[in-house]
């Protein structure tokens, strides 16, 4: 059996006629006909889908927070010299081109988001009913909150960071009142359901905080499997909704509501619910776990709060060029002679760290373990690439195994995607502890990630606390995709970086080579005509 598929949404979206064609050749589950759990877990497994597309989070969301800051720059000049979508977004020139990298993740994020709530609008109809069922697995009764809280974490997930790419950011006018979201609330299923109005910022927040407070009480803790069926154990669960709460508190920068929310998700202290792995096994432990690991979604946990699982065979980079690995991971080594002018490289990664990075990190490079195990840097030992050079050629290794045997450069990783891991959400927590004037407590998580990463512990709060947690959040979370939100979180000016050192600064003429504000409308994408067409009552940004 074929889950419902939202396709005539994906044609909305790319302005492909072909998905007609496709759509009426498909047997599909139809909505009204759902009458088991087996199919409710179906359509949550379509939603799963959609989010975990290359084009959508699984890819293009962890390109774009990169390539729209400061962190990255060009290191294969085909990626300039041949525009595509992401390189638009690199340059700031993504308003050029109708089907960007917005139009595929809104494509995929919609895809999703329609089956969670395809889910929603059938557990609301009551017309799931299993009477006499013995088996919990299968029970509507027993299975009920866990479906509705999948969907609306899913849900959540899809409307945040539609509005993260493609709203104006909070703050942007004094009540919110602005453009937010493009998602519809209820399903849709043929041309005419597309016409429905764009929320403001403010209500699709609102929108987002209430799904995900529901869902943080509706999830289980954890996968058990005398009570959920196997389709269950790869997927998100009470934390993953805290750890998205606890997100887009943050993008609100709400400290008190953040900070509550942290402190539910770790637990007290640094007896983290969520376990540091050691610091010599982040590579291994953390970017290249493989399928189900013994603690995916389990009672007895380390780091990763929630990750896009691969399913061996059917690897979520498997097509549109692997956006992660061919913009980030260098598979084979450069000659003497590439190595001799690396600006004009035409192989290898699109993107490497750039010299602003370098900066901002300021890594102990003979102590940090970062530095040491999660960027390539073999790259960097000739004169023509020494440290100080901006000719420096630093890879992330965080996505996709160098060298991998059964997949090549061009079909993408074979690893799993960790959207959330407690880390992330230790420095969130010292940095609200910071401005609330908690200084140990934020020591104490500011230390639990330095010592991790095999640097001493500070025995002193520095002079500026908040200035080497946010320090530490660039060397912890780089090619995470979380750069340009945190600059429009902090109302922060884009700095042009290694974009100035382009021939000709071609890489930011656009902005003129200055600093972009955290409003511009240079790291905000547009909606594509593809959906203004279809949908009357939907609006530009501007």
């Amino acid at each position: 059996m074929k889950y419902i598929l939202s396709l005539f949404v994906l044609l909305a979206l790319a302005g492909c006629e072909k998905y007609l064609d496709e759509v009426s050749s498909k047997q599909l589950i139809q909505a009204q006909n759902v009458r088991t759990v087996q199919e409710l877990d179906i359509l949550m497994t379509g939603a799963y889908a959609g989010i975990a597309r290359n084009v959508a989070f699984g890819g293009n969301a962890l390109i774009i927070g990169e390539t729209f800051a400061d962190l990255v720059t060009v290191n294969n000049t085909n990626y300039r010299t041949s525009p595509g979508r992401s390189s638009r977004v690199y340059t700031w020139t993504h308003r050029e081109e109708d089907y960007g990298f917005q139009a595929e993740f809104l494509q995929w994020s919609t895809f999703g988001l329609n089956n969670a709530n395809n889910v929603l609008e059938i557990l609301r109809s009551g017309q799931v009913q299993t009477p006499n069922e013995s088996n919990p697995r299968l029970d509507i009764t027993q299975q009920r909150n866990r479906l509705e809280g999948e969907a609306r974490f899913i849900r959540a997930m899809c409307v945040f960071e539609q509005m993260r790419l493609i709203a104006y950011p909070w703050g942007y006018t004094p009540d919110n009142s602005h453009p937010g979201p493009i998602a519809s609330y209820r399903s849709l299923s043929e041309f005419g359901d597309l016409s429905f109005p764009r929320l403001s910022v403010k209500a699709g927040y609102d929108s987002v905080l209430t799904d995900l407070r529901l869902a943080e009480r509706l999830l289980p803790d954890s996968y058990d499997p005398a009570r959920h069926l196997p389709d269950y154990q790869p997927r998100a669960n009470k934390h993953a909704a805290q750890a998205l709460l606890a997100r887009v508190y943050f993008q609100q920068d709400n400290v008190d509501s953040c900070l509550a929310v942290c402190n539910r998700l770790l637990g007290s202290g640094t007896n983290y619910r969520f376990p540091l792995v050691a610091g010599n096994q982040m590579l291994t432990s953390l970017f290249q776990r493989t399928g189900i690991t013994p603690t995916t979604n389990a009672a007895s946990r380390d780091e990763v709060i929630f990750e896009l699982v691969n399913v061996a065979g059917r690897n979520v980079q498997t097509t549109n060029s692997a956006p992660i690995r061919t913009h980030y991971v260098l598979q084979s080594p450069y000659t003497t002679a590439q190595l001799a002018n690396v600006n004009t490289l035409t192989s290898g990664p699109n993107l490497r760290l750039s010299q602003r990075f370098k900066t901002l990190a300021s890594f102990d490079r003979t102590r940090d373990l970062r530095y040491r195990t999660l960027i390539d840097t073999s790259q960097a030992s000739t004169p023509a690439t020494l440290w100080n050079s901006p000719n420096r050629l630093w890879f992330p290794r965080k996505w996709g195994v160098q060298g991998t045997t059964n997949l090549g450069a061009a079909q993408g990783v074979n690893t799993n995607v960790v959207l959330y891991r407690s880390a992330e959400f230790i420095l969130m927590r010292a940095e609200m502890n910071a401005r609330k004037g908690n200084t140990a407590a934020a020591l104490a998580d500011l230390n639990a990630v330095r010592v991790r990463a095999g640097l001493p512990a500070l025995a002193t709060a520095p002079t500026d606390l908040l200035a080497d947690i946010r320090t530490e959040m660039v060397r912890e979370l780089f090619a995470e995709g979380q750069r340009i939100h945190d600059l429009k979180r902090r109302k922060e000016s884009v700095d042009p970086a290694d974009r100035t050192l382009s021939p000709g600064s071609v890489d930011c003429t656009v902005a003129g080579c200055q600093p972009v504000p955290w409003n511009s409308r240079f790291t905000v994408f547009v909606v594509p005509q593809t959906v203004l067409d279809r949908n009357p009552l939907m609006v530009q940004n501007d």
